[in-house]
């Protein structure tokens, strides 16, 4: 008899047992699913209905209606003509609604006695509107400007701006946080005292506080220029919190500053765009770069591109994207990039490596010292690209895709 000592067993199975195998882990699998489906909470059915303690809750009625009536009459004009409805074309990407933090500016300028107009000083043109302006002068409210975002651009600017507009109404100057209150809270403190840095808001609510009756302050400005940053600054200043169901704060006895701001509408289609309007929809018109370095590279002059972006000699401004795509060695096969030298340009914008201005005529004075104070060490004392226009003409040609079937006549 052959001895079987030190051979190993065999792995081989009968059918029965592979397939017995096979119905018991489908069985475990299923017993296992149905536990899980039984163990986790349904999503609760989110309730449409506006609480009453919202702020401004009659006025987001009265807009819910309108908006109701105006899908009543389209459907109405659709039905008139046949299910035909002629529309505009769209010269520009259309603006992404605006943010739930902010409300319209009419419900602002109609509950404030005291506006804290916020201006970006990188393009302090494109924030002004003459139209919100009659608007105020007609409702007998006084105006504050603030000149935010003063580290981004150089100090003789500021001091520019600061006298133009002083002429019309009151001037602050501010530097305010980079980040909300309500995050600043969740962040470790060595970021909070980073990013949370502010400077001249001191001297703001010193102004505010001499006030002899008791007043409310308003915060307007247009999208993205640092409206609730500025209040965040505000409060914190104040040694205050922004309380989630108050529509106001008291920074004084007799002061009062509504922590909700009022959003004034930006450009609309058909209209010339400013860069801070580019910036603050960037993620529409990165499908667009060439278009819009184009009309950016039309109001720098041949100097400045070589100076700020370090480029080799080029004709300006045709040889614009040829010198980026030399510079950042972007190609397309053997040809350069235009795409991709554009979109360098953009986030080198967005992410604040590529400071710039819109230049003002005339040579301004040095701030007052007061203000001087709260700002000086935030000021940039380098140079920035300079802007010769707050308007960019950029042209977008949409390229229309043709149907299966359908050919050029």
């Amino acid at each position: 008899m052959v001895s079987t000592f030190g051979k190993k067993e065999s792995k081989r199975m009968t059918c029965h047992k592979k397939y017995k195998i096979r119905r018991k882990v489908r069985e475990h699998n299923r017993k296992l699913a149905k536990t899980l489906k039984k163990s986790v909470n349904k999503k609760k059915k989110v309730d449409g209905s506006i609480p009453n303690m919202a702020p401004f809750k009659e006025e987001i009625l009265l807009e819910a209606i309108k908006q109701a009536e105006d899908k009543k009459e389209q459907k109405k004009l659709k039905k008139t003509t046949g299910g035909l409805v002629v529309t505009k074309p769209k010269a520009c990407p259309a603006a992404p609604a605006s943010a739930t933090k902010s409300v319209s500016r009419h419900l602002v300028i109609s509950n404030a006695d005291i506006l804290l107009w916020i201006l970006d000083a990188r393009n302090v043109a494109e924030c002004l509107d003459e139209g919100v302006m009659g608007e105020i002068r007609e409702a007998g409210k006084r105006i504050i400007f603030i000149l935010n975002k003063v580290d981004l651009v150089p100090a003789n600017v500021v001091a520019a701006w600061y006298n133009k507009l002083s002429k019309v109404a009151d001037v602050f100057p501010i530097k305010s946080t980079e980040i909300m209150l309500t995050d600043c809270e969740q962040i470790i403190p060595a970021f909070k005292q980073k990013f949370a840095r502010f400077g001249g808001v001191k001297e703001l609510l010193e102004h505010l506080k001499k006030e002899p009756e008791e007043v409310k302050v308003g915060v307007i400005g247009k999208q993205k220029v640092g409206k609730s940053c500025v209040v965040s600054s505000v409060l914190r200043a104040c040694g205050r919190t922004k309380k989630k169901r108050s529509t106001d704060a008291k920074i004084s006895e007799k002061v009062r500053i509504i922590t909700t701001p009022g959003l004034i509408d930006g450009a609309k289609e058909g209209e010339p765009i400013g860069i801070l309007h580019i910036l603050a929809n960037m993620s529409n018109f990165m499908n667009y770069p060439v278009e819009v370095v184009d009309a950016l590279a039309r109001v720098i002059t041949k100097e400045q591109a070589l100076l700020h972006f370090t480029l080799p000699e080029f004709d300006h401004p045709t040889g614009f994207f040829d010198a980026i795509a030399v510079r950042y060695n972007v190609y397309f096969g053997k040809k350069p990039d235009h795409a991709a030298a554009a979109r360098i340009v953009l986030k080198q914008l967005r992410d604040h490596k590529l400071k710039f201005h819109v230049s003002i005529g005339g040579s301004g004075e040095d701030l007052p010292e007061p203000l001087l104070s709260g700002i000086k060490q935030f000021l940039y004392h380098e140079n920035s690209l300079p802007l010769m226009s707050s308007e960019l003409e950029v042209k977008i040609v949409k390229a229309v895709k043709k149907k299966r079937g359908e050919t050029d006549m």
